[in-house]
């Protein structure tokens, strides 16, 4: 009798210490949601990477899309402040003109339209970036790009719009757009733009939906700036995504 009561004590005592360790892994996972996506536990409310697509009656094909609370607007509001510390902390000292370009000491290199993403027509801005700048806008094309082709989406890159502007630049814009600030992040080299209102299809002839991907770059951009990579502003009148390696 003694005995049986005493492994009933000890059954008891294991159930109790493993409860224990599960409320601390359960912690743990919490503490870990800033990980990139496919190491992130199940959110609830969000479609599994395996929902199948599914086309509207137009032929729009919608895929599962992670759920950001709040507004985009603000959930991206880096101050411009804020982002200016960390241009003039990467980048080179602005420039009057693209002659003076080529007397920069920093190492400058070329944006030209790839698998990663598609440069649009520059009209304000010319194609050029800092190497640090350069690698986190293909990391980010690149990340769109698989994420939604793992959904479904087939091939989808995205579209920059704005890249480094000399001072030039800056007041001939100004004098289009009054709201366009005088102290642009994109005199550094250090900022780009990227529309979350076009997109480059591969296959125009298979339609995805604006909105999923649109919020597909919201997820993207939100994990690159939550591990600390870059600033971002969602900007709803030039509909695009301003960001700033840091």
């Amino acid at each position: 009798m003694r005995r049986l009561v005493f492994l009933l004590l000890a059954f008891l005592a294991t159930g109790i210490i493993a409860s224990c360790g599960g409320d601390k892994t359960e912690s743990r996972l919490d503490d870990q949601a800033w990980l990139p996506r496919q190491e992130m536990p199940a959110m609830p409310g969000v479609p599994a990477m395996g929902t199948p697509v599914v086309a509207d009656e137009e032929g729009v094909v919608h895929i599962p899309t992670y759920i950001i609370p709040g507004r985009l607007r603000d959930i991206f509001n880096d101050s411009n402040e804020l982002q200016l510390t960390a241009a003039r902390a990467n980048g080179f000292s602005p420039i009057g003109d693209l002659r003076s370009a080529y007397t920069l000491s920093q190492p400058v290199m070329k944006v030209a339209t790839c698998d990663d993403f598609f440069v649009d027509s520059l009209s304000m801005s010319m194609p050029f970036l800092v190497p640090k700048a350069l690698q986190l806008l293909h990391d980010i094309g690149r990340t769109f790009s698989d994420t939604v082709r793992a959904r479904g989406g087939r091939e989808q890159r995205l579209r920059v719009t704005s890249l480094t502007r000399t001072e030039n630049n800056v007041k001939c814009l100004r004098r289009r757009n009054r709201a366009a600030t005088e102290q642009s992040c994109h005199r550094y080299g250090t900022t780009f733009d990227i529309s979350w209102t076009r997109f480059d299809a591969r296959d125009s002839s298979y339609i995805v939906s604006l909105e999923d991907l649109k919020n597909i770059l919201a997820e993207v951009v939100y994990d690159f700036r939550r591990q600390g990579r870059c600033y971002a502003i969602f900007e709803r009148r030039q509909g695009c995504f301003h960001i700033t390696v840091r």
